[in-house]
């Protein structure tokens, strides 16, 4: 058989008119997709009223009666389009630029499903909205997460909503209640209105209990210290209760793992405590190591308003003048300028001349 020329079953070159009919075809095979869809329509058509709603230079007046026309269109199904990338934007549009009425109104139809919304890769930006503009619904979105916190922590999603959740809006009971299922089931079930806000009481009161919540913290704090996910402030709060009251050899062990995280959690107050801790309790070896993840980080830490306090306890309480010479001043004698212009990062140079000054250098720092 005689060989097949392959230059003869070469395609055409495609045309510009070809390829503008293909997008074409495939757009209108897109949108007859989405028809068949049970909400199909309502999407395409709330997306449509979207394009002009977004606009920030829309008139205020205009802007109600598209909103109105929105609520209309979507009362009923807010649920079953949170869910979706294209609608989530819509949702969200619609609690920035709504009254508080028409934001209650989304807020109440999406109650119940603020833990799935948490989890979901676009529903969570709907949940900070509803943070941000509802204030009347913050409790419930709070009250939702009882019982899942030591999931929702672990999840990449559902932790950026528990963490805007404890550090902006939650009162301190409602962190307490948060932060509590750490130490226990007991804690998951069990929500005390007039009970104690801290393990500190917790313990005063049942020190028998002590065992069962550090066992609890760490079975909790170890996978996310092994991930690398100590970012969030309830994990510095978990960390920091765990190293004050963790028996010395199990603190030992948490402080050789997270050493070289430490640099992550400075920038809170129980992060930066914590860090305190573990240079006070660490060996030698770690506060080297914890100093060597700092160097990176040096001008920043100084300048943080609880970073240069855990610095301080660094230089207070390592004795090996020639590393900290190498590791920490001869960096911080290169930035004196921007270090003396800031007001916290001047306290490093301050408590370096003048020693333990309560007058040069914050009381937290010194405790």
């Amino acid at each position: 058989m005689a060989a097949v020329d392959k230059k003869t079953f070469k395609r055409e070159p495609q045309t510009t008119e070809d390829a503008g009919s293909r997008g074409q075809q495939q757009k209108r095979q897109r949108v007859e997709r989405q028809k068949a869809q049970p909400t199909g329509e309502l999407k395409i058509d709330a997306r449509k009223l979207w394009e002009v709603l977004r606009r920030g230079d829309l008139d205020a007046e205009v802007r109600k009666v598209k909103m109105k026309e929105m609520m209309d269109m979507l009362r009923g199904h807010i649920k079953e389009v949170t869910f979706k990338h294209d609608m989530s934007r819509v949702v969200q549009t619609c609690l920035k630029y709504g009254n508080d009425e028409q934001r209650s109104e989304i807020a109440a139809e999406l109650n119940g499903s603020y833990v799935d919304l948490s989890r979901s890769q676009y529903g969570r930006y709907i949940l900070m909205r509803i943070l941000k503009y509802c204030p009347k619904y913050r409790d419930e979105v709070i009250k939702s997460f009882y019982g899942h916190v030591r999931k929702l922590v672990r999840h990449k999603e559902a932790a950026h909503v528990l963490e805007e959740c404890f550090a902006v809006y939650a009162n301190s009971k409602q962190k307490w209640n948060l932060v509590a299922e750490f130490y226990g089931r007991e804690f998951a079930v069990f929500k005390s209105i007039d009970g104690p806000k801290s393990l500190d009481a917790v313990l005063a009161t049942t020190p028998q209990k002590r065992e069962t919540a550090m066992d609890s913290l760490k079975s909790t704090v170890t996978p996310l210290l092994e991930k690398g996910t100590v970012q969030y402030s309830i994990v510095h709060r978990a960390l920091l209760d765990y190293i004050r009251f963790a028996d010395p050899s199990e603190r030992q062990q948490v402080i050789e793992t997270m050493r070289e995280l430490v640099v992550e959690i400075l920038h809170t107050r129980d992060g930066a405590h914590a860090a305190m801790l573990c240079l006070l309790y660490g060996s030698v070896k770690d506060r080297k190591a914890m100093l060597k993840a700092f160097k990176p980080y040096l001008q920043r830490i100084c300048c943080e308003e609880y970073g240069y306090a855990v610095l301080v306890e660094a230089l207070d309480c390592i004795d090996d003048t020639v590393f900290v010479n190498k590791a920490v001043l001869q960096d911080v004698c290169g930035m004196m300028s921007e270090l003396l212009a800031d007001q916290y990062g001047r306290r490093i140079p301050l408590f370096v001349l003048g020693g333990r000054n309560p007058h040069y250098v914050g009381s937290d720092a010194l405790q």
